[in-house]
């Protein structure tokens, strides 16, 4: 062990924190417990020798002390790690996020996360659409106004752009996310838009019940090369999840709308 007299807080303390994992930070990385049953013994199976039936049939902790530490610690790492981890990839590839970056953007307007996406939206759609080139035969829309649903006029979506063709026909949908750096790292590593935004992607083909295809963008001005990620999503992606979404949204906006009657004639 190795000791660096640094004062906690100060800016060569915090500097040094960046990319390492402390005390505080192993609590929010640590996987505790052991990997699934089924997981340990593919593991030991791996390169074709069988393991007894009597082995199979031991406890998990009797197949866990097959396994070396480091090798227990590779099967809890096969699950998407916690969210810490991407924080600290983060902490060392990512620019520090401050309100002041935006104050000339702002309008007068407080800083939030939100305004900042709102801020960026507009140069995400224009890296997008420099990325699909201009061809003649489409354009985008950066205000394609609201989608209301033909089945019930409750239930809406706010695109952020829409691809359009000559004249004027929806060919695909725009969804633009300017989320925190860890997030934005977190996809590029899964390769995986965040499944949190997964009803919000199901519902672009509830409402519009003739789209194919909608481009999920996440953008970041925080990680240099990792600006733009674009996620196609078609509709044969959840085509599976498309009624069920559909019925619960109108039985659910039809429950909504008993209720506020019912409470409107309580007469307050």
């Amino acid at each position: 062990m190795k000791v660096l007299k640094i004062k906690q807080n100060s800016e060569e303390w915090l500097e040094f924190r960046k990319g390492k994992s402390g005390g505080s930070e192993f609590k929010d990385l640590w996987i505790p417990g052991l990997p699934l049953k089924a997981k340990m013994i593919e593991f030991l199976e791996k390169d074709g020798q069988e393991l007894p039936p009597a082995d199979k049939r031991a406890t998990v902790d009797v197949i866990a002390g097959m396994l070396t530490p480091e090798e227990l610690a590779e099967l809890k790492l096969e699950s998407d790690p916690k969210k810490k981890y991407y924080e600290i990839i983060a902490s060392e590839v990512a620019r520090e996020l401050t309100p002041n970056d935006y104050v000339d953007r702002l309008n007068g307007k407080p800083f939030s996360p939100m305004e900042r996406g709102h801020i960026l939206e507009n140069e995400a759609i224009d890296m997008f659409a420099e990325r699909m080139g201009h061809p003649d035969d489409f354009r985008i829309d950066k205000e394609p106004g609201l989608w209301i649903s033909d089945y019930n006029p409750k239930i809406y979506i706010s695109p952020d752009g829409a691809v359009e063709d000559s004249e004027g026909n929806i060919l695909a949908a725009i969804e633009v996310k300017c989320l925190a750096s860890w997030e934005i790292i977190r996809a590029f590593l899964t390769n995986q838009y965040p499944q949190e935004y997964e009803p919000q992607v199901i519902k672009y083909f509830v409402v519009n019940e003739d789209l194919e295809k909608l481009y999920f963008l996440l953008y970041t001005d925080l990680i240099p090369g990792l600006d733009l990620q674009v996620f196609e999503i078609k509709r044969e992606d959840v085509a599976d999840r498309i009624a069920d979404a559909k019925a619960f949204e109108d039985q659910i906006m039809k429950r909504a709308e008993q209720d506020i009657e019912r409470i409107k004639e309580l007469g307050f």
